[in-house]
């Protein structure tokens, strides 16, 4: 680490940098007074800013630093350089400004802790926004079949003479049925443009019906039929239209809330649970001084692990046996498995471990010559 002239010794950059760090770990001790240093480390530290200073340097010199050094640097194991420049402030006693320079672990601090109110926030919609589209789908099914069954209560009750009382109250049950059943597809359409952009669904029939409806114009035309009986295969052209429409919206519906329930939540749930333990840990560090560059790499590759093990947990869900708040216990599980995304792969190493041996015994075993 000498760069050797015939005259003097020069100190390289990289060992004028060791001498500084040097002292940093030396005024840490101090500061903390958790370790004792030996007297004679010390003075090697401290001599040998001196000597960088004042250009009086030498190999003998360089030795012993370094061995001083490497003993400072074992006695305040876990703490590093690294770490104690990560986390405390360098300040400059000559400055007249107020303000300095944040530390790696604050900006840390700062970037980890807008980032868990980010995934809150895109949780807590969407999650709010699932149990919306869930409950007005689930709604629609049960008021179609409420009103079908209404409708089947209001023809045997016209059926049954005296029972005009009867059959007012179930139109008027029918009529409010049907006011809601219209609400609830007016907002589920809303709910599905969330998903299709803006853009809405189509609401023509298929070719082929399409072409059933006009050869049945057509006859009614060659037949001499009425209008009202033209009216009426119109009305119900239109009818079978919009029932269409409402299937596609349903189907639709349906398939973005298994997207959601299988793959979205789970992901923001691991991402969640990966953060809240990034921020615990981070607290720790920081609290230890060992939060370094390190630490950093390790965190950020435990949000990727974290986001992908909550969503392998969606992956193990069924969501046609999952209903409204129901969704919450298993996307739990996805949380824990973000906080914890150990525990998982340690499961899922244990299971190819027992596939293994079972493949390596099936492969041993003697063979029977008939």
């Amino acid at each position: 680490m000498l760069i050797e002239d015939r005259s003097k010794l020069t100190l390289t950059p990289e060992m004028e940098k060791v001498i500084n760090d040097g002292q940093r770990l030396l005024t840490y001790i101090a500061r903390n007074g958790h370790v004792s240093i030996d007297e004679s480390v010390a003075q090697v530290i401290v001599k040998a800013k001196h000597k960088m200073q004042a250009g009086i340097w030498s190999a003998e010199d360089e030795t012993q630093f370094l061995m001083c050094y490497d003993q400072l640097a074992k006695s305040v194991h876990p703490v590093t350089v690294d770490s104690i420049h990560a986390i405390i402030p360098i300040i400059d006693p000559k400055s007249t400004k107020p303000q300095r320079k944040r530390t790696r672990a604050e900006q840390a601090v700062i970037w980890y802790r807008r980032g868990t109110m980010c995934a809150l926030i895109g949780l807590l919609m969407v999650q709010v926004c699932y149990l919306f589209g869930h409950a007005l789908n689930a709604n629609l099914l049960h008021l179609d079949e409420q009103k079908q069954q209404l409708k089947m209560e209001l023809s045997q009750a016209k059926q049954v003479a005296n029972r005009l009382d009867v059959v007012e109250r179930l139109a008027d049950k029918i009529a409010m049925t049907e006011q809601q059943f219209d609400a609830n597809y007016k907002l589920l359409a809303n709910w599905n443009r969330l998903w299709t952009l803006g853009v809405p669904l189509s609401h023509s029939i298929l070719p082929d019906d399409e072409d059933a409806f006009a050869t049945r114009a057509r006859a009614l035309q060659r037949q001499t039929a009425s209008s009202e009986a033209i009216e009426a295969l119109k009305l119900e052209q239109s009818r079978f239209a919009a029932r269409q429409l409402l299937f596609e919206h349903m189907l639709f519906a349906e398939s973005v809330l298994k997207v959601l329930q299988g793959y979205i939540l789970p992901l923001l749930y691991g991402l969640l649970g990966a953060f809240i333990f990034i921020l615990r840990d981070l607290l720790r560090e920081i609290k230890a001084l060992t939060y370094s560059f390190d630490s950093e790499i390790r965190f950020r590759l435990r949000l990727t692990l974290g986001a992908l093990g909550g969503m392998i947990i969606g992956w193990f869900l069924k969501p046609d046996e999952v209903n409204g708040l129901a969704s919450l216990s298993p996307m739990a599980l996805a949380f824990l498995m973000g906080y914890n995304v150990d525990i998982l792969f340690a499961i899922m190493d244990k299971l190819i471990d027992n596939v293994k041996r079972s493949l390596s015994r099936n492969d041993n075993s003697p063979t029977t010559k008939p």
